[in-house]
């Protein structure tokens, strides 16, 4: 009976492993979909956003509402693809090799060579258990990246083409005054790039903390 439950588990786990390397894939297909074919890409999207951004009316507006779209849609991807335990087992290495660092320093101060070899045996066992696992953190961290661009990007695909084909001209942003809304502001983003970040940014760290995600760092 145990054994069955075993074997049942493990097959879960590798249909959850095998489901969740498809949506990898689609999401960077969908990248390289979006990135290869901006036009086409926005063009579709534009059927559902088009009527939207037109009802909204304001499209500084418009661009706040999708960013708290995106925003919860990121976090509660992150919330759930997320190996919560492994990257504290990350955070705990790392904190222990640095205090290993202090320690290293400190006995370099004082010569003491006895301290330092076994401190540097120490930090060296430390550093290869955390090799050990660094692929599956790179992981980690590209899977919830995956979930997030099948519907970022080509939200960002639509809003580049609906500021070119609607003719967006200037708009008043708060604290910087009226600029062209497909004028560069920093290695030639325009700014709406810079008023999504603005929204986007704050509206994501509230969403993280309502719903008790953790920090990856």
């Amino acid at each position: 009976m145990v054994k069955k439950e075993r074997v049942l588990q493990q097959q879960k786990e590798k249909t959850k492993k095998s489901l969740e390397m498809v949506v990898m894939f689609f999401g960077f297909f969908v990248m390289f979909i979006s990135v290869l074919y901006q036009k086409e890409v926005g063009t579709a999207m534009n059927v559902v956003l088009g009527p939207f951004a037109d009802s909204v009316g304001n499209f500084l507006i418009t661009i706040l509402i999708l960013s708290v779209i995106t925003g919860i849609y990121t976090s509660v991807v992150q919330k759930y693809t997320t190996n919560w335990e492994l990257m504290e087992k990350s955070k705990q290495y790392q904190k222990q090799i640095r205090e290993l660092q202090k320690e290293l320093m400190e006995a370099k101060r004082e010569d003491n060579k006895h301290r330092m070899k076994k401190l540097e045996k120490k930090k060296a066992e430390i550093m290869m258990k955390q090799t050990q696992f660094s692929g599956e953190m790179m992981k980690q961290q590209m899977k919830p990246m995956a979930y997030i661009m099948i519907i970022t990007i080509p939200i960002f695909m639509w809003i580049w083409l609906y500021v070119e084909a609607a003719s967006v001209g200037t708009v008043i942003f708060p604290l910087i005054g009226e600029k062209a809304f497909t004028a560069g502001f920093i290695l030639g983003l325009p700014y709406w790039v810079l008023w999504y970040m603005v929204c986007s940014i704050p509206i994501a760290q509230m969403i993280r903390k309502a719903i008790g995600i953790r920090s990856a760092m």
